[in-house]
Formats: structure tokens, sequence, C-alpha cells
């Protein structure tokens, strides 16, 4: 019998490194569509000094859990946790309150989504994220 984890730590610091790669592709579609530059013009809202805070601070902490992560760090994997859900309703801030993505943009940015998603899973099921964290003493 093969006690060999499903997740391997190679194959969990790839997922988290493809959902980075995903994050800088959208960003880089999107800010060259002409499209949603136009209509992000027409739409734009200044950020209040308020929500610059709380998407800086978020940013830092989720940059932080990120870096944790990838060093299969048990605290990282607490925040990643614990944090993955209140960080949605960052979309609910004023400045947030409309959204437009077209066409292979929106492809990385789903791919994005399903990644973190994944990550969140591994993290919460323990036979997925123990062998993960398991400190080797070979």
């Amino acid at each position: 019998m093969k006690n060999d984890p499903i997740i391997t730590k190679t194959k969990f610091r790839l997922m988290i490194v493809f959902f980075w790669i995903t994050a800088f592709i959208y960003g880089f579609f999107e800010s060259y569509n002409e499209i949603s530059l136009v209509i992000e013009e027409i739409l734009h809202q200044e950020p209040q000094l308020w929500e610059w805070v709380i998407l800086g601070s978020a940013s830092i902490v989720f940059i932080i859990v990120e870096i944790g992560l990838l060093m299969l760090k048990e605290w990282a994997r607490k925040i990643y946790i614990y944090g993955y859900f209140p960080i949605l309703l960052i979309y609910l801030l004023p400045s947030f309150s409309w959204s437009f993505m077209q066409g292979i943009g929106a492809i990385f940015y789903e791919l994005g989504s399903i990644l973190s998603t994944l990550l969140w899973g591994i993290l919460v099921v323990p036979s997925l994220y123990q062998p993960l964290f398991q400190k080797s003493t070979q």
C-alpha cells in the first residue's frame, strides 16, 4: 500500500505560483483592453480613504500569507482559511459597485478563482494538508 500524500509539496507550491501567474495575466489583458478602459473611465468612482486602508492592509496580509503558504507555515494556513470568506466582502465596498471583464482576461480571472478555492479546500481537509505541513524528521 502506498502512503504517499495526494498533494505533494511541489504540487501545492505550483498551485500557489499558478494562482499568481493567472492574476498577472488577467491584469495584463484587462489593462490593455480598450473597451474595459473606456467603461472604467465612465463608471470610475474614486475610493475613499477608509477603502484604501482596508484594501492596503488586506493586500499586505494576503502577500504575507501567500509567502507563508509557500514556506508551508501552519499560521499561514489558519489565516488563509479564516480570512478566505471575509476577504470576499471587499467587493461590497462602494468603489467596487461595478465590475466589467471581457474576453481572455475573464478566463484567467476565473482560473485564479478556481485555484484559490482549490487551495482553500486543500487547507481545510486534514488528510490533504497534514502531509504538507509535517516536519520531515528523516
